[in-house]
């Protein structure tokens, strides 16, 4: 592959230190992560060559690592969503992102964003008046039907009243299912719509091992971004 000759300066921070730390990754997949991010702009398409990591190993090593090893700590870095393999061209070439550290991080919860935002957000609009009664006109929340059967669909029924599980964003909806599954589903649940309205209000898809769960499932793959969209 041509060499990238726009390298870009080691955007590398305490932050990637801790990341690192908290996830166990070993020192050499952590060097493999640095000079990705030297082959160009972050979240930006580039075309590595493995084999070139492996030389400038050499250097400070004298040797380079063997295939398997190499692999290994590129898999590391996959499994973590550092990476995201959009082309493979053989076993050491890849098209590929290497992605943002805010991207890495767990989105945090609704109602820990609420705590920071709703006192502000109320006060900034001078039109908000809590005295004023709405009427019982009420427009079907445009997510209702499509959670009604994704859920059905799964053989988890709520009438068409719940408002608090149907009335949902469609992706939460679908975390829920996930960690329905991954507890055991209809096997160790016998509450399944309890299961979910609880899930829905303590958004447990977010709990550690659920979120590490799901990370190794859809991690590396487009449907993250549909779990998981930003903002």
């Amino acid at each position: 592959m041509p060499q990238n000759t726009n390298k870009i300066n080691l955007p590398w921070t305490e932050e990637h230190e801790a990341f690192c730390y908290k996830h166990h990754i070993c020192p050499a997949a952590k060097s493999l992560w640095q000079w990705l991010m030297r082959q160009g702009e972050i979240s930006a398409e580039v075309e590595p060559d493995l084999s070139e990591f492996n030389a400038t190993v050499a250097k400070s090593r004298g040797k380079g690592y063997s295939h398997n090893y190499l692999k290994q700590i590129f898999n590391q870095l996959v499994e973590h969503r550092v990476i995201q393999i959009v082309k493979q061209y053989s076993w050491k070439i890849y098209k590929l992102l290497v992605r943002p550290l805010e991207w890495l991080k767990p989105p945090r919860k609704k109602r820990e964003k609420n705590l920071q935002n709703h006192n502000f957000s109320d006060t900034l609009d001078p039109s908000k008046d809590n005295s004023v009664v709405p009427g019982n006109i009420q427009q079907q929340h445009p997510d209702h039907d499509i959670n009604k059967q994704l859920l059905e669909e799964k053989g988890i029924y709520f009438n068409e009243n719940i408002t608090e599980v149907l009335d949902r964003p469609v992706n939460e909806i679908r975390l829920s299912v996930l960690v329905f599954d991954l507890r055991g589903g209809f096997d160790k649940i016998p509450n399944p719509e309890g299961f979910i309205r609880q899930c829905l209000r303590e958004e447990w898809w977010l709990e550690k091992r659920n979120y590490s769960r799901i990370l190794q499932m859809f991690g590396n793959s487009t449907e993250w971004d549909e779990l998981f969209p930003s903002g």
